[in-house]
C-alpha cells in the first residue's frame, strides 16, 4: 500500500546518494560538514554544519563545475539545512537539488556506485508532486539506472526494495530486500548500513 510522499524524507536522501565506507581523511570538507549536521540532533546546531558544507561545495564548483563530490554534497547539504528551517522553506530548494542532481548524472553517471540516479530517484519519490517534482514514474526509471549500473550495492538494493513496496510491487522489493539481510560485509559500509537494514526490514514487513 502507497504511504504517500513527505517532504520530511528529502533530509535522509543524501544518505541514500552515498555511503563511503572511507576515513575521513578521504572525505572532502563539504561531506564533513554534512556528516558533524546529521550527527547533531537540534535543527539550530546542525544548521551551521549544513551552511557550510553547502558553502565548501559552492566554492570547488566555483573551480570545477563539474567536480563529483562537490555537486553530490552540495545537493546534500542543501535538503538539510532547508529542512533545519521546516518543510515549506525545503520547497525552495527542491529545484536547485534536481538541478545539481541532474549535472551530476550528466557529467559522472557512475560515482559513487550511481549516486546521481539514486538522490534522484528518491528525490523524485519523496518529493510532493504538487510541485511538479515528486513522480514515481521518474523515480522507477532512475531506481533501474542505478540497479543498473551498480546492481549489488546495498544502497542501491534498500532504497529500490523501500521504493518498490511502497508502490505495491512486492516482486521487485522482496529480493532485493533480501539481499541485504544476506550481506555479512554491511559494516563497513559505515552508518549508513543502519538505514539500509531498517529499511530492508521493512520492505519485507510490508510485502508479507
Amino acid at each position: 500500500m502507497r504511504t504517500g510522499r513527505s517532504l520530511g524524507a528529502l533530509g535522509l536522501f543524501a544518505i541514500f546518494v552515498c555511503a563511503a565506507a572511507w576515513g575521513a581523511e578521504n572525505k572532502s570538507p563539504a561531506e564533513l560538514a554534512y556528516r558533524a549536521g546529521k550527527a547533531t540532533a537540534d535543527d539550530k546546531e546542525a544548521r551551521p554544519h549544513f551552511q557550510q558544507g553547502v558553502a565548501a561545495a559552492r566554492g570547488v564548483l566555483s573551480q570545477k563545475p563539474d567536480d563529483p563530490a562537490a555537486l553530490l554534497w552540495l545537493a546534500a547539504n542543501l535538503g538539510s539545512e532547508a529542512l533545519t528551517h521546516g518543510r515549506m522553506h525545503a520547497l525552495g530548494v527542491v529545484s536547485e537539488i534536481e538541478s545539481t542532481l541532474l549535472r551530476l548524472e550528466q557529467t559522472h553517471p557512475q560515482y559513487e556506485h550511481a549516486a546521481a540516479a539514486r538522490g534522484l530517484a528518491n528525490l523524485y519519490w519523496k518529493a510532493p508532486s504538487v510541485i511538479s517534482v515528486g513522480s514515481s514514474k521518474k523515480a522507477a526509471r532512475y531506481f533501474e539506472l542505478a540497479l543498473q549500473r551498480a546492481p549489488d550495492y546495498p544502497g542501491n538494493q534498500a532504497m529500490a526494495a523501500a521504493f518498490y513496496a511502497d508502490d505495491g510491487d512486492c516482486g521487485r522489493a522482496r529480493p532485493l530486500a533480501t539481499a541485504v539481510q544476506n550481506r555479512r560485509d554491511l559494516a563497513a559500509f559505515g552508518a549508513d548500513a543502519n538505514e539500509w537494514r531498517r529499511l530492508a526490514a521493512k520492505a519485507l514487513d510490508d510485502c508479507k
